[in-house]
């Protein structure tokens, strides 16, 4: 079912996500890496033969890289020596773009909890790399519970203002305890951010062994959407399902290079196997088809008059076993809900 439904609705830019090591200097609640382990830091461009396997194979035309750690500006490690392999990695990425006929940009994905030696690194590496003709841009996340002590909040606070639109997105992930601060509490500098135009995203959470904790049930992500509907029109996907007709699938099917050079098709596969019990359908590393056609198949998409406009979601967030769940697709509610609202406030969809 899959090839019928979901394969149309790949987006044409494919993704790939190199976690150079997993050292970081956050200790992020929902993030399943050990960020004590230093592997990977010394040898950056050791991912650039896992990285062309990948391209090598390519049928789209257009790739993004999105290059992380852990956290790969941390002040503890991030000097000229690691910005000189970040360079080697980025000019290796060019050329294998080339040599293989493909249009390609870099994301360096940050925290923002850098020190001002660093941003200067920072800056450098952008300079150079634009000089090379390497298109390249900061993104980063944001999430107000979970992730920042004070002192690193206003770090990252004070470093979106120095950057400003240098940093071209904020992924904000839907856990529980997010969800219920922006409805119960408000935030005001996620506001901020709203107010400023900033690009912001909404991610899924990726089960691990802290998801009885973290996962939001179908009915607190629901509630979220119809508050962002009438609250947030232009985050993401929310923006989309507004304004377009016809959307890609969320799931990317991302190809992952792992700190020791693993090869992976999605973020969920790379968790170890306790967490993986945790889902419903059968696990398989490299490919997750079984876990798309399960979700196809229970929420009866075909025949859904939504379908062109959906995104479809994370497969492996609802196939968690211990989600609660309600009886119908909370995309599909969320749809209605939108449609009540586009005749209220004349939304017009292209």
């Amino acid at each position: 079912m899959r090839e019928f439904l979901i394969d149309p609705k790949r987006d044409p830019e494919q993704e790939y996500t190199i976690h150079l090591f997993e050292f970081c200097n956050l200790r992020c609640a929902f993030c399943w890496q050990n960020h004590e382990d230093t592997i990977g830091i010394d040898n950056v461009v050791d991912k650039l033969p896992s990285i062309e396997k990948f391209v090598s194979k390519e049928m789209y035309m257009k790739v993004t890289f999105n290059i992380m750690g852990g956290e790969v500006f941390a002040p503890a490690i991030y000097n000229r020596n690691l910005n000189e392999g970040y360079k080697l990695l980025s000019k290796g990425i060019q050329k294998i773009c080339q040599r293989y006929d493909k249009e390609f940009s870099i994301n360096w994905v940050s925290n923002l909890v850098t020190s001002p030696d660093g941003n200067e690194l920072i800056m450098d590496l952008l300079k150079w790399s634009r000089e090379e003709d390497i298109p390249c841009r900061l993104t980063t996340s944001y999430d107000p519970r979970g992730r920042f002590n004070k002192k690193d909040f206003e770090i990252f606070k004070s470093n979106v203002e120095y950057w400003g639109d240098e940093v071209t997105c904020f992924s904000c992930l839907l856990t529980k305890p997010n969800i219920n601060f922006y409805l119960n509490e408000g935030d005001e500098y996620f506001d901020y951010l709203y107010n400023q135009g900033k690009y912001i995203y909404f991610d899924y959470y990726m089960p691990d062994e802290h998801a009885k904790y973290n996962m939001p049930s179908d009915e607190l992500l629901l509630k979220f959407f119809k508050h962002c509907v009438d609250k947030y029109p232009n985050v993401h996907p929310v923006r989309d399902w507004i304004f377009n007709k016809k959307n890609y699938a969320s799931c990317r099917v991302s190809k992952l290079v792992l700190a020791d050079g693993t090869l992976c098709q999605c973020g969920n596969l790379v968790q170890d196997e306790k967490s993986l019990s945790q889902y419903k359908s059968p696990i398989k590393r490299k490919d997750n088809s079984i876990i798309e056609n399960s979700f196809l198949e229970k929420y009866n998409c075909a025949s859904c008059e939504f379908l062109d406009r959906c995104t479809l979601g994370c497969f492996m967030n609802h196939d968690y076993r211990y989600k609660e769940e309600l009886n119908e697709c909370i995309y599909k509610l969320t749809h209605r809900y939108i449609e009540d609202v586009r005749v209220q406030r004349n939304y017009i969809a292209t």
